[in-house]
């Protein structure tokens, strides 16, 4: 298969967990913020910051398998300024299911992490599923518009994976939020030879490394995402589930991050 294969031993062992249970989904996400020195960040003088994400899909009671969601939004509070259209970027077609990173996109990297999934039957225990833990590569995509989360699989995981790319779409958000990024995942990686797959951990951290720009014609080093403000921030997390029968359900988690 051109993007992802399975392995047959695994297929074989979830070949009894193909009738679909019903699922209770939770979502949980969390933000920690570190802005770079000592200074106030105000929107005349913006501050580098790395930002720190970890989102947990699970169910209610944990330990089944999760529905997939095909969506997941994430967004962002008004203080956060995010700098992607001054940055080197990358495309999905740049490094989509590429064998190696391409330079253009090293130069777009702005983080990193891990990821988990698992491949088997929503509603059935997740330890009758395969399990697949990922290398995750956070890069801006073009004209502000994009990031995209790049996946690879680990050393020894049951599914190859290999550079394979969850765009996310810049969008309006109410207030507080001043933003918010639809992640989608490509049909392929939401299904696979009659197995449901479930994207349910995600830890990426975006870096404060700063990057030479020019600003007014002025030089700058500006990180891909900046505060403009302090406190108390508004957090929130909405993943967009469809379950084996086609319905459809949003789960919500609100929570805030500090400085």
């Amino acid at each position: 298969m051109r993007r992802i294969a399975l392995l047959t031993a695994a297929v074989g062992l979830l070949v009894f967990a193909a009738a679909a249970w019903a699922v209770t989904n939770t979502v949980s996400y969390s933000v920690t913020l570190k802005k770079v020195g000592k200074t106030k960040p105000t929107s005349k003088k913006p501050v580098n910051v790395a930002y720190n994400a970890v989102l947990h899909i699970d169910s209610d009671p944990p330990g089944s398998q999760p529905d997939t969601a095909p969506v997941t939004s994430i967004y962002f509070a008004k203080q956060i300024k995010q700098n992607s259209k001054l940055l080197p970027s990358c495309s999905v077609s740049d490094v989509d299911g590429k064998q190696s990173m391409p330079a253009k996109c090293k130069k777009a990297k702005v983080g990193s992490g891990t990821a988990s999934a698992l491949a088997g039957s929503p509603g059935s225990p997740s330890a009758n599923s395969v399990k697949e833990d990922l290398n995750v590569t956070f890069l801006n995509g073009p004209k502000g518009k994009q990031v995209l989360l790049v996946l690879n699989s680990q050393p020894g995981a049951p599914v190859a994976i290999t550079n394979r790319v969850v765009p996310g779409d810049l969008a309006s958000a109410p207030a507080p939020f001043g933003y918010r990024v639809d992640f989608k995942i490509p049909p392929d990686l939401q299904n696979q030879l009659g197995l449901s797959i479930a994207l349910t951990d995600f830890k990426v951290s975006i870096s404060s490394k700063g990057f030479p720009v020019k600003i007014h014609g002025k030089k700058a080093s500006v990180s891909y995402l900046q505060m403009t403000g302090c406190g108390s921030l508004p957090v929130r997390a909405i993943a967009h589930f469809v379950d084996s029968n086609g319905a459809t359900s949003d789960v919500q988690n609100d929570s805030t991050a500090k400085c």
